[in-house]
């Protein structure tokens, strides 16, 4: 694929050579020629001059008069990020994951469907009642219970458990080692300070176009479900609390808890290590960053929040400025204390006079 042809894929504006053949991609610091990039983290921007990349995608954005040396080609769109990801689609080598067909050691329960052109790798087992939609594919070592539903065109990775009664969407896929459907974390406290399991009934239902990470755990409901809705992505070692609602196109990133009953609206990003207390609200369009913990419920949309616990954005910089303060505030306050001491010393020797 040569410059003009990627460009046209991605809806960009060429500047310099077009004609350049392009054989791959990299990242615009490790570029070499015959291969393109990309540039949208401002971070990376003092790479732009020094790249060997034969081409790189920028953003509309970028002042170029300020660079005395540029690549051969530019493409200059609207999204960068987007446009490297459709970009390098091209460029990926298609690797099967699966044979074709159903491993020979795959255990099947005979009341259980399995549509049409399903790969099953080894050693899976699919419990009874189960249906699994077309185009499936499902790696080594899978294990699926009693009447479970996978609809169609997703891809189930190695080591996954998929716990009695869950539902699947279309095009999910499960990364390996994540358990969908494990019990809530419910323990009755009796008076002698023992506990009491409290069963756990309900089930978990991942809707479409939903991606979970690597050794994530989603718990099942008390009673009901715990949902996750259309279009969110979860990375690596995510827990979802029991009764959880997660509403559409929310990102989560690494080592996020979220605790029971929680409802967490649409497109919320939340950074790695966020803290979820249970029983609360988190509005709409809500950005939480990395390392927070939400003690209560965010009612307003479109907010950032920060922190531990975490507040609106302004007034954590704001608190975080002033901590930086203490040192030179103490001192202030050490004077300050000493002078009233000599104060009240000269006060007290002037009315002895008297």
């Amino acid at each position: 694929m040569n410059v003009k042809e990627l460009a046209s894929l991605v809806d960009g504006k060429v500047i310099g050579d077009e004609s350049i053949v392009l054989h791959g991609a990299s990242k615009i610091e490790e570029a070499k020629s015959g291969e393109f990039s990309f540039l949208s983290n401002p971070n990376y921007i003092k790479f732009l001059d020094t790249t060997f990349a034969s081409a790189v995608i920028i953003s509309n954005k970028i002042e170029l008069n300020k660079f005395s040396k540029l690549p051969t080609a530019l493409i200059v769109v609207k999204d960068p990020y987007t446009s490297f990801v459709i970009a390098i689609e091209k460029f990926q080598k298609f690797v099967p994951l699966l044979a074709d067909g159903i491993n020979s050691s795959a255990m099947i329960s005979k009341s259980a469907s399995v549509g049409k052109n399903c790969k099953i790798g080894a050693n899976v087992f699919i419990d009874e009642d189960c249906k699994i939609g077309d185009n499936t594919s499902i790696m080594h070592n899978v294990v699926i219970e009693k009447n479970v539903s996978v609809d169609e065109d997703t891809l189930i990775f190695e080591n996954v458990t998929i716990r009695e009664g869950c539902k699947i969407g279309k095009r999910v896929i499960l990364n390996p080692g994540c358990v969908i459907g494990s019990d809530g974390f419910g323990w009755a406290s009796k008076e002698d300070g023992s506990y009491r399991k409290i069963p756990q009934l309900g089930i978990v239902v991942l809707e479409d176009d939903i991606s979970i990470g690597a050794n994530c755990c989603i718990d099942r409901a008390t009673l009901g479900e715990t949902r996750i809705k259309r279009g969110t992505k979860l990375d690596n070692l995510v827990h979802i609390g029991h009764n959880v609602i997660i509403n559409e196109d929310t990102v989560i990133a690494g080592l996020t808890g979220i605790s029971g009953s929680s409802k967490i609206g649409k497109q919320v990003k939340m950074g790695g290590q966020v803290g979820i207390s249970g029983h609360l609200t988190i509005a709409d369009n809500t950005t939480i960053g990395g390392a927070s913990v939400v003690l209560s419920s965010i009612e307003k949309s479109g907010e950032t929040y920060s922190g531990f616990p975490a507040r609106p954005l302004f007034q954590t910089k704001r608190i975080e400025a002033s901590l930086n303060q203490l040192p030179e505030i103490l001192k202030t306050i050490n004077n300050l204390e000493k002078k009233i001491v000599e104060l009240e010393n000269l006060l007290k020797k002037n009315n002895e006079a008297k």
